[in-house]
């Protein structure tokens, strides 16, 4: 009976979780995504001028970076998967081939241009090439019917598609605790604040989004051994 309860409880946990991710990266693919792609977006982020190709390849990643966040959520809804498999097969395909596969690929070339500096540099690119290849690690286990494994994956993949959504978070955050820092240590100048705090959004998003989601499995790889014993 407790073990049943503590199913169906972790069961609504579950689902709120999904909810609030579904949520939230719902809005930061509406607020975000939009400011690259109007035509003043070379105004909003930092473009080498010198690289033509530049704002083409950071537009690309953007639309298909969104439309990874914004189908991603919904693969783990257990009544889209359960009861409509087909939506989920088809959300499936949209997901990977419209939205990690060309984000990760352009996202490599976006990195490895970005004016942020060399750490924003080795992390981009680390997380386009995991993002890549958590993605075919998923494919081939679905492919050779081990939902299990595929599963497994798909929530290391999706745990980097939503850094997106994280990274704002943290730069919010950084941004605020450093603010009383700005007169005494900054000068008054903004800027290198918030280059410190972008650098930093950056590494957490991507470093506790993916521990985060290897603890989150273990543990359940644990309860079940548990649970089977």
């Amino acid at each position: 009976m407790t073990a049943t309860l503590d199913t169906r409880r972790s069961a609504r946990r579950g689902r709120a979780a999904v909810l609030v991710v579904a949520i939230l990266s719902v809005a930061i693919v509406l607020y975000a995504v939009p400011a690259y792609l109007v035509p003043d977006a070379d105004s909003r982020v930092g473009i080498r001028e010198d690289v033509p190709f530049h704002l083409p390849f950071l537009v690309v990643h953007a639309a298909t970076a969104g439309i990874a966040l914004l189908v991603g959520p919904f693969q783990f809804f257990g009544s889209i998967r359960s009861g409509h498999p087909k939506v989920h097969r088809v959300l499936g395909r949209v997901y990977l081939l419209a939205g990690v596969l060309p984000g990760s690929l352009s996202g490599i070339v976006v990195a490895l241009l970005t004016t942020a500096g060399p750490i924003a540099l080795a992390t981009f690119v680390f997380l386009d090439v995991f993002w890549c290849y958590s993605a075919l690690r998923a494919y081939r286990a679905v492919r050779a019917r081990d939902f299990a494994s595929h599963r497994r994956w798909m929530l290391r993949n999706f745990a980097g598609t939503f850094a997106a959504v994280t990274l704002r978070v943290y730069l919010g955050l950084f941004i605020a605790v450093q603010l009383p820092l700005l007169d005494s240590v900054y000068g008054g100048d903004f800027e290198p604040l918030f280059d410190l705090a972008y650098t930093a959004a950056i590494v957490a998003s991507v470093a506790l989004n993916l521990a985060f989601m290897e603890i989150h499995l273990r543990r359940k790889a644990v309860r079940g051994t548990l649970e089977a014993d």
